[in-house]
């Protein structure tokens, strides 16, 4: 049962990333350059492939669990962006979003992003390996993708919270 919930919150997490880029898509443009992508055709081109490679991989991992092509998707997706975060950070460039939508999104890049892309791949690769598949059509299931949304949306809003808090210390800071 602990395999069928971290495989449901891999495959929610795939998702709110993806609807995070197509409802903020301009907002993903600009973040986009930020990691030193300049030209507009070429900014096009990436988001139109991030957006369906995170596609492939949601309703893939949805319809048959992590197969041979949504591994592949996953590392290699996971990989572009870690070697981009790695390049900025390299170069010094950590101030702004990195871009990974949804429960993912950080305002400043860092090497635990990098951590979090290889933790995923080999999680993704050890369902690859087990064959492992969750039918979401069943009771059960259908349940730990309620609770996987539920813990989620729990986690946005403590990252929310979070954030509020800071602000209101840098307000009472001056005050």
């Amino acid at each position: 049962m602990f395999a069928d919930f971290l495989l449901t919150l891999i495959l929610l997490v795939f998702l709110y990333s993806l609807i995070s880029k197509i409802i903020h898509k301009s907002k993903y443009k600009h973040i986009l350059r930020n990691y030193g992508i300049k030209n507009n055709n070429l900014i096009k081109i990436v988001y139109f492939f991030i957006v369906l490679s995170e596609g492939f991989i949601t309703i893939s991992l949805f319809l048959s669990g992590v197969t041979i092509y949504s591994l592949v998707t996953i590392s290699l997706l996971l990989t572009i962006f870690s070697v981009f975060v790695l390049i900025n950070l390299f170069k010094g460039n950590k101030n702004f979003s990195c871009g990974c939508g949804g429960i993912l999104e950080n305002e400043r890049l860092s090497y635990w992003m990098v951590l979090r892309n290889v933790v995923i791949i080999l999680i993704a690769l050890i369902f690859f390996k087990t064959k492992h598949s969750v039918n979401y059509l069943t009771v059960q299931n259908l349940v730990l993708f309620f609770i996987g949304n539920i813990f989620l949306i729990y986690i946005q809003i403590l990252k929310e919270l979070k954030k509020i808090n800071e602000i209101m210390r840098f307000i009472f800071k001056y005050i």
